[in-house]
């Protein structure tokens, strides 16, 4: 199925590639997403994801289209702002409750470009501790953040 959707995508037949990609799961559709991305790293893979946000927003959806810019597309200008949005969507939509989106954030912020402030990472760091105390990335955020 990749190259027939890849061919879809990469020419903006987004219909096509809906119709082609309807019986996948979100972790199919972001496998074969990735590996397109991978290979032929255009706009118009994330520009595939919008489109089916656009008809559905879910947080599986936002994870892919994160996942794509902090990945193979991570090389273009603005591809963490557009991370960042994605990552918060997650995190809204399931209300603060899960913390892989949550250290999806922090994760923004230990990056060279920082794209995530100092105190929201502070405040990520202390939820991820409430839902899981003994979470490893939180707990040495927070310790780095005493030792400064």
């Amino acid at each position: 199925m990749t190259n027939q959707l890849k061919e879809y995508i990469l020419k903006g037949q987004f219909e096509k590639a809906k119709v082609s990609t309807k019986e996948l799961s979100y972790s199919e559709l972001d496998a074969e997403l990735m590996d397109i991305a991978f290979n032929d790293s255009s706009i118009a893979n994330y520009s595939y994801i919008m489109s089916l946000l656009v008809e559905k927003e879910n947080v599986e959806l936002h994870e892919m289209a994160f996942r794509l810019m902090v990945n193979p597309l991570s090389y273009l200008d603005g591809a963490y702002y557009a991370a960042l949005y994605h990552a918060r969507r997650c995190v809204e939509l399931t209300d603060r409750q899960e913390v892989g989106y949550l250290s999806n954030l922090l994760f923004l912020h230990m990056i060279p470009n920082q794209v995530v402030s100092e105190e929201e990472a502070y405040e990520t760091a202390k939820r991820m501790l409430s839902l899981e105390p003994n979470h490893i990335q939180a707990k040495q955020f927070l310790n780095k953040q005493y030792i400064r």
